[in-house]
Formats: C-alpha cells, sequence, structure tokens
C-alpha cells in the first residue's frame, strides 16, 4: 500500500512540474514579453523596433547592442527567472547562448506610460589587449580566468573552453557582465630592433619594417620568470633588439613583450646635438676617420667603403639625405645611415667646413653614428658601448683633477642616470635614450682622459640601486653646504607640486654639523652668510656669491624672462587675482616698475620653492627653482648698459652669468627715502639644482679620505652598489 501513494505522489509531481513548464511556455509577464521581443528582434534581426523597447535614458549605441549586431556573437536565449526590484521595477536573468558556451545576464525593466521599457542592458567591456595568465593564484577557481590588463589584475569568469585562450598571449577581449564571450590572440610581429618611438605620433620604428602605427597608450611588458611583468605604457626601449609587438587585425600595434636586459645589447643611443647653435636638427654633417671607415643602409642593403681621411659628407633634401664623397655626389636616399669606423678607429663630426675648406676638428666619437631625416632636417645618433660612453661622459662633467675617488663617484652616478634614461620616453620619438649636453650629462665635451677611463674601468658596471631598481642619480656642479629635497624642486608629470618624496634624493647638510630650519628665512640669511664654513663644497667658487642689480637692471630682466618663463611652463608661473588667489593668466608684455621682490616659500634646505614680484602691473608668483633661476639671471638687458657682475667666492668675478648659480639665496632691497627700490642685491651659495651628489662636495669628501663608495652611500642613503651586466631586474629601472 505504501509503495503505491509513494508512485501515485510520484506522478502528481511530475505532473505538476509539465503543467508549471506549459505555463510557462503558454504565459510570461510583460516584463518578459518585452524582453523576448527585444531580444528576438536584436539576435534574429536587425528590425529598427528593437529601439521601441529602450527607455529614453538607454543609448541607442550602447556597448551591448552595437556586439550583438556588429559581432553577432550570441546564438539564442533563454528567459529565467524573473524578481522585482523596486516598485515597478523587474529584473529577469537572461541566459544568452554562444556558440560553444553561455552566460547568464541581468536586464531591468521599469513599468512607464508606453508599457514595459528596458531601462538598463548587460555592461560590456572591450580589452584591446588583456594578457591571460596561466599562473595560479590563491582563490582562483577553475571557471576563472586571472587578466594582465597594463599591470591591472582583473579576474574574470571562464566561459569559453580552454583551448580558445592562449595563455601569456596578448589578446582582445571582450566582457559581458566580466564573463568571458570572446578572445581573439593577437597577431606576433617580431621587431628586428627598435630605433623610435613616439606617444604623440603614435608610432614605433623597427630597422626593417620601419614605422608601425601603435596605441598611444601601448603597454609594455617585460619578460621575467616566464611571464610578462608590466613596465609601462609606451615604455619602448629603444635599441631593443628581442621584442615581439602584438597587433589587432587593423596592423595597429596593442601590446610589446621585451626580452632585452637592463641594458641594450648595442649600447646606449645619444642625441648628437649641432655644436653651433644646440639644435637637434642639422642641416649637414661632415664625417672623417683617423682609420677607414663605411656607410650603408639596412633597408636598401646600400654600401660604401672610405679610405682613412675621406670626407663623407650627408645634407638634407626634400627628398630625405644626400651623401658626397670627398664633395662628389655619391647616392640619394631617404633610409636611415649607418656610419662605423674600421677595426679600432674613431669617427669625428662637424656641421661645416672653415674657410680653407678643412673640417673643424671634434672630440672622437666611438661606436656607430646613425644619420636619419625626420622631415625638417638631419637627426644624429652616436650608439656606442654604455662604459664607452661614460669614459666621455666621466671627465666632460667633473674636472679630471678632482681624483680618481671622485671620478669614481661620478661614473657611477652617471652609470645610475643613464640605465634610467633606457626606459625613458625624452628622447625616444628621436631614437635615442640621452643627448649629450646638460638636459642629460655632458658628452665628448671634453675627450677621454686616462684616469677618467680608470675610472670607469674600476667601476665597470656598478650603479646604485634602491629597493631593486636602479636610482635616479641626479647630481649638480656645488651645494651652498645643504642639499635639497628632490620633491621640493621638481614637479612630477601631472605638474603636481610637490610630488611624491624619493626616499634617497633629500636634504642633508654637507658640512660637518647640522643647522635645522633652512625653511626659515632668517635661518637661511644666517646660514648663507656664513662664508667660513667648513663645507665640503668650499673648493667651489660658487660655494658662495653675490650679485647686485640696479631697479632698471631687474625690471629689464623681469620684462624679457617672465612671460618666456610662463609660456614654457604655464602651470608655474601665476598672476595673483583680487581676492588673493594665484591663477593661470597671460604675462603682459610690458610688467611695470617694481615694487617689491620677496621669497614665498623655500624647501627643507634652504633653496626657493616659490617667489613673489609685485610691480605696477601686478603681483606674480614663480614656482620651481629652475623658474626662479631663470627669472632672475643676472644679465643686463639694457641697451648700452653694463655687464652685471656675479662675485665669487674666491674672489673671481662672472659677467652677465646666463642663470642665477642656484636658487640657495636671499634678496636684500635698498630703497631711496620716497620707498622707492634703488638696488637689489641677491647674495647665494652653491650651482644647479642641489639634488642627489654634488660634484664639488664629491671632491671635497675624497680629500678628507672618502671612498667612492662612501660617497656614494652619502649623497644617495639607503642605496647600494650592484653590477648591472649580473643583476636581474626585479621590476622596471
Amino acid at each position: 500500500m505504501r509503495k503505491k501513494w509513494l508512485g501515485f505522489a510520484a506522478v502528481l509531481i511530475l505532473l505538476a512540474a509539465v503543467i508549471l513548464s506549459l505555463y510557462r511556455m503558454l504565459y510570461i509577464t510583460p516584463p518578459e514579453k518585452s524582453v523576448k521581443l527585444f531580444l528576438d528582434n536584436l539576435i534574429t534581426s536587425t528590425d529598427d523596433r528593437l529601439y521601441s523597447y529602450l527607455d529614453k535614458h538607454v543609448d541607442q549605441e550602447h556597448p551591448f547592442i552595437k556586439l550583438a549586431l556588429n559581432q553577432k556573437p550570441f546564438t539564442g536565449f533563454k528567459i529565467n527567472e524573473t524578481k522585482a526590484v523596486a516598485k515597478d521595477t523587474y529584473r529577469p536573468w537572461i541566459t544568452l547562448y554562444l556558440k560553444q558556451s553561455s552566460i547568464t545576464v541581468p536586464i531591468t525593466l521599469e513599468k512607464t506610460a508606453k508599457g514595459w521599457l528596458i531601462e538598463a542592458l548587460p555592461t560590456v567591456v572591450h580589452i584591446p589587449a588583456a594578457i591571460p595568465l596561466i599562473r595560479s593564484e590563491d582563490g582562483i577557481a577553475q571557471d576563472q580566468l586571472l587578466l594582465d590588463v597594463a599591470g591591472d589584475h582583473i579576474l574574470c569568469s571562464r566561459t569559453l573552453p580552454s583551448d580558445m585562450i592562449h595563455h601569456l598571449v596578448p589578446s582582445d577581449i571582450i566582457l559581458v557582465e566580466n564573463q568571458l564571450v570572446d578572445i581573439q590572440p593577437l597577431k606576433a610581429m617580431k621587431l628586428s630592433k627598435v630605433m623610435a618611438a613616439s606617444r604623440r605620433e603614435s608610432y614605433i620604428e623597427d630597422r626593417l619594417l620601419g614605422k608601425i602605427p601603435v596605441d598611444n597608450q601601448l603597454p609594455v611588458y617585460k619578460m621575467q620568470d616566464g611571464t610578462p611583468a608590466f613596465r609601462g605604457s609606451m615604455a619602448v626601449l629603444v635599441g631593443s633588439t628581442d621584442s615581439t609587438l602584438y597587433c589587432g587585425n587593423d596592423g595597429k600595434g596593442r601590446a610589446l613583450i621585451a626580452q632585452d636586459p637592463i641594458v641594450p645589447k648595442d649600447g646606449i643611443r645619444v642625441l648628437i646635438r649641432n655644436r653651433d647653435n644646440s639644435a637637434i636638427i642639422h642641416d649637414q654633417l661632415i664625417f672623417t676617420c683617423d682609420t677607414g671607415f663605411t656607410a650603408e643602409t639596412h633597408v636598401s642593403n646600400a654600401s660604401f667603403s672610405f679610405s682613412a681621411k675621406d670626407i663623407l659628407t650627408i645634407k638634407a633634401s626634400e627628398g630625405g639625405m644626400i651623401l658626397y664623397h670627398n664633395g662628389r655626389q655619391l647616392e640619394s636616399s631617404p633610409d636611415r645611415w649607418y656610419i662605423r669606423p674600421s677595426g679600432q678607429g674613431m669617427l669625428r663630426v662637424a656641421n661645416k667646413q672653415d674657410g680653407t675648406g678643412n673640417t673643424p676638428s671634434s672630440a672622437p666619437y666611438r661606436g656607430t653614428m646613425e644619420v636619419s631625416y625626420d622631415g625638417n632636417g638631419l637627426i644624429l645618433i652616436n650608439e656606442v658601448n654604455l662604459e664607452e660612453y661614460l669614459y666621455s661622459v666621466v671627465p666632460s662633467e667633473m674636472p679630471i683633477k678632482f681624483g680618481l675617488e671622485a671620478l669614481k663617484a661620478q661614473a657611477v652616478a652617471a652609470r645610475s642616470y643613464a640605465v634610467r634614461c633606457f626606459a625613458s620616453e625624452g628622447y625616444a620619438a628621436y631614437g635615442a635614450h640621452v643627448d649629450d649636453s646638460t638636459a642629460s650629462q655632458v658628452y665628448n665635451s671634453i675627450s677621454e682622459q686616462s684616469i677618467s677611463v680608470q675610472a670607469v674601468n674600476e667601476t665597470y658596471g656598478l650603479a646604485a640601486f634602491f629597493e631593486g631598481q636602479v636610482i635616479d642619480a641626479r647630481f649638480f656642479s656645488t651645494s651652498c653646504g645643504y642639499t635639497a629635497n628632490f620633491h621640493e624642486v621638481w614637479s612630477d608629470k601631472n605638474h603636481n607640486f610637490p610630488p611624491k618624496e624619493i626616499p634617497y634624493l633629500v636634504s642633508k647638510p654637507q658640512f660637518p654639523s647640522n643647522i635645522p630650519d633652512l625653511h626659515n628665512e632668517e635661518n637661511f640669511r644666517a646660514f648663507i652668510a656664513q662664508w667660513e664654513l667648513d663645507g665640503y663644497d668650499r673648493f667651489s667658487p660658487y660655494f658662495r656669491w653675490w650679485v647686485t642689480l640696479k631697479r632698471e637692471e631687474l625690471e629689464a630682466i623681469i620684462r624679457n624672462n617672465l612671460h618666456r618663463i610662463q609660456q614654457a611652463d604655464p602651470y608655474f608661473v601665476l598672476t595673483k587675482k583680487d581676492d588673493g588667489t594665484f591663477v593661470q593668466e597671460s604675462i603682459p608684455e610690458e610688467t611695470g616698475q617694481l615694487l617689491n621682490i620677496q621669497v614665498a616659500r623655500r624647501g627643507q634646505g634652504g633653496n626657493i620653492m616659490e617667489l613673489d614680484i609685485t610691480t605696477t602691473h601686478g603681483t606674480f608668483k614663480v614656482i620651481k627653482e629652475y623658474n626662479v633661476r631663470q627669472e632672475l639671471r643676472p644679465v643686463n638687458y639694457l641697451d648700452g648698459g653694463k655687464p652685471i657682475i656675479l662675485h665669487c667666492f674666491d674672489g673671481s668675478a662672472r659677467e652677465n652669468f646666463p642663470i642665477l648659480p642656484s636658487a640657495f639665496a636671499y634678496i636684500d632691497l635698498d630703497r631711496d627715502s620716497e620707498g622707492t627700490i634703488t638696488d637689489i642685491t641677491i647674495s647665494g651659495g652653491g650651482y644647479g639644482h642641489g639634488v642627489g651628489m654634488s660634484q664639488y662636495g664629491a671632491y671635497g669628501l675624497s680629500l678628507m679620505g672618502y671612498s667612492y663608495e662612501q660617497i656614494i652611500m652619502h649623497y644617495y642613503p639607503g642605496t647600494e652598489l650592484r653590477n648591472i651586466y649580473d643583476y636581474k631586474r626585479e621590476g622596471s629601472s
């Protein structure tokens, strides 16, 4: 009897399920009906009636609609349960069928005067370049996938079969409600050598493939322990010889993975400026060599050989470049040319010949010279081994009379600085890591010297590291007895000032004692007044200095420089409004009579961070040390005026010095009986920005018996020396 009742109950349950299923088939709720009609139109046709089911707040260009109509990933659908989420608001859950799987998404509807209309559609995210990560992570289930998107990790539902997912390969990905709907591996393009990269013009240039369009936020990865590690946006390593670019179907680069070491295989690439005017562009270049040399291009495979003392001239033309051998035209080509000496020869380069037809002699260059045409003129790059590059940087940056130990410290600092520049965008558009001026490091201003070569060789490969990365090794000529904090001298790329602090670039006393609170005006004046201070930099002529100007002379300086500085750095030259605030505003050409000038803010080491200038035409705030030094440059702009004299610590004098030696200075004003300014005296100490290693200070410390290692640790506290050729980089340098 009991078995009979159990069987009867089972039949009733089955019958109820069938009836419920038929009920669902024959009768659906009004919200579900609107969803069904919308999805029918969306998936099976492009009937414009599908837009009639949308609330006015839903854009007809919604990514979900565009995805369904353009790429047609959905083959069908099923409406699951529908829940009320508020009064007259319902949310059906929909199963959308793909070719090889399915996803579940919500659609929200609201009751309106026109009936049930769709208020919200599923979210869609298109990621042009994401890397599926193969490594397991805690808490990641089998049906989940971890993506690296420009260094950020995103966890999504892995709804597609595993054979569609190419681990560690940059892919074009579409997510709907964080569920994987489509994944297409990008096309790999092996690069021979990256010659240049430009974010502004959105391209990278390969030695053989030429210019390739890329996303201007191109994510760049470095292979590390078998996994791509994000280096940065558009952080393309110029000179890289083992990189792979991943492109979309349009041929545009979307991601790049590099295998390069911390130093490019072919060395550092130096942009050589025109020695006549410091411009980047050259009209012509003249090459000679103490041995034979060659000129060749890797595109057309043209090649020419020359004997010692031959003259190769390259001139810019509308079509690119024309080559002349001893004055006779040899070749015309738009391709990049590579000039290489034979054996151990060294090239010399000039921009013009003298009146006798001779080529002016320059310091000899090691390595390869590259000449390219950028549409305006010639660009000259010297590609040279990093250590050989330092052979010339060290004596160009520091007098060899400072001795071996100080020169070794300079070699370590210069090497560290150069390594940081490898991944910099600064000169990447020109195909270089650095230039040959003070904007980077002075290079080949002075020929190699035996003691500076020794300093480089005896510190071979050594750089300063902080927390696993090569440091930003700033250095300068002379301190006033205190260095400055990095964040109180420079702004960041987002124009924040002060920016984030750098732990190893901090304000420190440069004498065997300490004076606190140099940001205080009274304390700073008393400190600079100490001409007998036993500072490490006391051997520099700029350890202390002073200059006196007439009011009219300073007014001319302000008039000639303030507008120019404001145009170059508009965030940091401001105008005072009536309510007391300072804003960005165009500086008038006529700045008026000087009424007052005062330091508004100092850094921890005493450097001027803000300077207020009040004239009859307004009050202007000049921010950051370099702007202040430009604004107070002791140069006489008055017609027929005598040179302004800068008086130095060693008793020497400099006429019309091109920039205020440092921002470690204070200002005194002399006024007549009516309160009108007559003279201005600026008293200060040091030469340069004041951050990091003082070169004269390194010399002073070496005389006290400091080793180069101790000098580096003194100026960059908390760092350690490692060899870059042995070191496996933990992250981006």
